[in-house]
């Protein structure tokens, strides 16, 4: 997965910082603005991107704030195995590997030692 060095934003504001109040804002409107589609499933849409673009990082994030959301694990383990349909197998590995420590793995693991 593709992990960054860089914080983007921390070098936006160092040389633009109107700029990054507009980029700010702008996502901040976007996520947080009431709409049709509820926040869970912004949320997932977004961790999906993130997985399909193998981006660690965002797929984490945005996988956490799904569950805090309301997301299951079942949503999310869809959402991830629907990115991988567009942009192959390993965005569906690597977007559980993001979160893996955030699934009821030891769930898992009772439901398949019975």
């Amino acid at each position: 997965m593709y992990e960054r060095n860089h914080n983007w934003r921390q070098i936006i504001k160092s040389v633009d910082p109107t700029l990054e109040q507009h980029v700010t804002a702008f996502s901040g409107h976007v996520l947080e603005t009431e709409s049709e589609i509820p926040r869970k499933y912004k949320e997932l849409i977004l961790m999906a991107c993130s997985a399909a673009i193998r981006y660690g990082p965002g797929t984490r994030k945005r996988g956490c704030e799904a569950m805090h959301h309301g997301a299951s694990d079942k949503e999310i383990m869809e959402a991830l195995a629907l990115a991988s349909l567009t942009s192959g197998f390993t965005a569906f590995a690597d977007g559980i590997e993001a979160l893996g420590d955030q699934i009821t793995v030891d769930d898992v693991a009772d439901d398949v030692a019975s």
